[in-house]
């Protein structure tokens, strides 16, 4: 019996140890990948400092804030502002004012909310120009997600005892619009589906 206890608690550790160097191995690789990130973001190569950061990202099992930073900065680059905020705003919540990137988070961060706004000013004055001059938005898919219910297909709203649950009347569950029902409801034409 005591042999096989000793197996038994040799294996255990061979697979321990095992699994350890694996990990470790893993971490080294995404270190890795996060620094040739930060290089190539550092040399403008930004597409490529995005596939490191995700590949890195990949092999993580937890969020270093400064991959956040990275990240976040790198998205900005890229023109991808909502994700560049939210990475940044990732950063800030891990660290606060007291992070080694406070700075320059603070300082991406209004570009990345000046220009997403700005992105969303310039969606919003094409699609009316494109409605006033033509009459009808030109959709880029088959179906476009109910403006009503955010294409959730359900309209939620405080009650008496708590939230009341509504099947969307203008998208029922499905939460999308065809093209021509999309218009319709831009133009305020759109009268609720009968049950």
């Amino acid at each position: 019996m005591p042999l096989a206890k000793s197996l038994v608690i040799t294996l255990f550790l061979t697979v321990a140890w095992q699994m350890s160097s694996a990990q470790g191995i893993l971490k080294r690789e995404a270190l890795t990948s996060m620094d040739r990130g930060v290089e190539a973001m550092e040399a403008g190569y930004y597409e490529a400092a995005d596939q490191f950061f995700r590949d890195a990202l990949s092999k993580m099992t937890k969020l270093p804030s400064n991959l956040a930073y990275y990240f976040g900065r790198n998205s900005y680059h890229l023109g991808k502002h909502k994700q560049a905020i939210n990475w940044l705003n990732k950063y800030m919540e891990l660290k606060g004012t007291t992070g080694q990137y406070y700075d320059e988070v603070t300082e991406y961060l209004e570009l990345a909310g000046e220009a997403f706004r700005k992105q969303r000013e310039e969606e919003i004055d094409r699609t009316q120009k494109q409605l006033t001059t033509q009459g009808y938005f030109d959709c880029p898919g088959d179906y476009m997600h109910c403006p009503l219910c955010n294409g959730t297909g359900v309209l939620i709203t405080p009650g008496k005892f708590g939230a009341v649950y509504q099947t969307c009347p203008y998208s029922g569950l499905s939460g999308k619009l065809t093209c021509d029902e999309y218009n319709q409801y831009l133009r305020g034409e759109l009268e609720a589906k009968k049950e």
